[in-house]
């Protein structure tokens, strides 16, 4: 993985593993009347947030659409339109999942490039254009209005992850990227109690410092610094104090204490989440995953088992929910029951293709590890004759020439 990869994914996960993104604060509107402007964009903003995590796109798309209509001159608005459609776009193509980042196949950049709707992608960049050209005003008003700041971090965040998480395009993202970094720190060098700034800064920290040992040595000299402990006590800070980023925090939390093999506070994030936001499957998905990593395996099937047992769950995501459980029991050497989940991918209807995809590509990697290798290359045939997703092709090739160890992905 590059190192601007392992850069750049600390402004991806903060939107990416947070699903309602972004943080909103007061609003210098106008006070007067029965319902103040600011309290009707707070109000907005709240219903948006809730709906989001509930993975109610429309409804979210709907209440903050009605926040740019209500103040036209507030960034706000137009940076959780973006943020939305964005979220929305990776939950289309299963691209919303903590395990999907933490793979260096995804920052593989291939010859082949991601096809992408370009009809979103102008929808995109028009809320982005819109944003930034608010908090450019606000900002020539006053160059210390640290909402503005905010917004505009905010903005150049979102554009930073929606051409690397989307598109998949590292280098046009990582100077969006490290902008949008420096405006949150000169958001909290003016306002050391704005918390909500510190989900960003702090998942930088704990990145930096997360790099192999050469990188963080070339890091360092090019003057970046980081540590993993103050990141992460800055996140559980924004968990404490945040004004309206704790949620996202809490999530963003989970992604690495499953990384720092500390499931069971992960867990803990994620009760807490499930009960505020009991439509979100995702929430599920990652629960089930960490009883995996606490041994509680029994425990985890049935979770799995549950939501495919939900109407809505498995009208939606049997696709999404099948394979991430094929994932775990991959990673827990249940190579066998991996398989069953990578087919029930295979053999839904609705499944997503890039999905397909990586689940025929798994299968050939757990039937190679299993010493089924006629079956193996099937597998590897058939991804070779479907779009490339990733670094799907140049594994598939690299696999039929030698069987898959597992030692690969040391």
């Amino acid at each position: 993985m590059k190192l601007s990869a392992y850069l750049l994914s600390a402004v991806c996960a903060v939107s990416v593993f947070s699903y309602s993104g972004l943080a909103a604060h007061r609003i210098d509107s106008d006070q007067t009347g029965p319902a103040s402007k600011s309290d009707q964009i707070t109000k907005l903003r709240l219903e948006g947030s809730a709906a989001v995590y509930n993975l109610d796109y429309s409804k979210a798309h709907e209440l903050f659409l009605q926040m740019t209509r209500t103040d036209p001159n507030n960034p706000a608005g137009y940076v959780y339109l973006a943020n939305n459609l964005w979220l929305e776009t990776l939950n289309r193509s299963r691209r919303l999942s903590t395990s999907l980042y933490s793979s260096s196949s995804f920052f593989t950049q291939t010859a082949e490039p991601d096809v992408t709707d370009r009809n979103r992608d102008r929808e995109f960049e028009g809320y982005i254009k819109q944003a930034l050209a608010i908090c450019a005003d606000l900002l020539q008003k006053n160059p210390n209005d640290t909402e503005a700041l905010y917004y505009r971090a905010s903005a150049l965040g979102l554009s930073a992850g929606y051409k690397a998480t989307v598109g998949r395009s590292f280098t046009r993202a990582i100077s969006d990227a490290n902008k949008s970094i420096q405006l949150q720190k000169e958001v909290l060098k003016l306002d050391p109690a704005y918390y909500d700034a510190y989900l960003s800064v702090g998942l930088y920290e704990y990145v930096i410092d997360s790099l192999p040992f050469a990188w963080r040595v070339l890091a360092r000299l090019a003057g970046l610094r980081g540590s993993k402990e103050r990141g992460i006590q800055e996140l559980e800070t924004v968990v404490q104090q945040g004004k309206y980023a704790s949620d996202d925090a809490r999530v963003v939390l989970i992604g690495i204490y499953g990384r720092e093999k500390r499931p069971e506070r992960a867990l803990e994030l994620l009760v807490a989440l499930a009960d505020k936001y009991p439509q979100n499957y995702l929430i599920g998905i990652e629960r089930a995953r960490m009883l995996y990593l606490t041994g509680r395996h029994e425990e985890a099937a049935s979770a799995f088992g549950a939501m495919l047992n939900n109407s809505r769950v498995s009208s939606e995501a049997t696709d999404l929910v099948c394979y991430q459980w094929g994932e775990t029991l991959f990673g827990a050497g249940d190579y066998a029951g991996a398989l069953t989940r990578y087919k029930q991918v295979i053999d839904w209807r609705s499944s997503e293709a890039g999905l397909v995809s990586l689940a025929h590509l798994h299968s050939g990697q757990a039937l190679d590890l299993s010493g089924k290798r006629a079956e193996a290359l099937a597998e590897y045939k058939t991804v070779l004759a479907r779009d490339n997703i990733f670094d799907s092709h140049d594994l598939a090739r690299q696999y039929t020439k030698a069987p898959y160890t597992g030692k690969e992905d040391r």
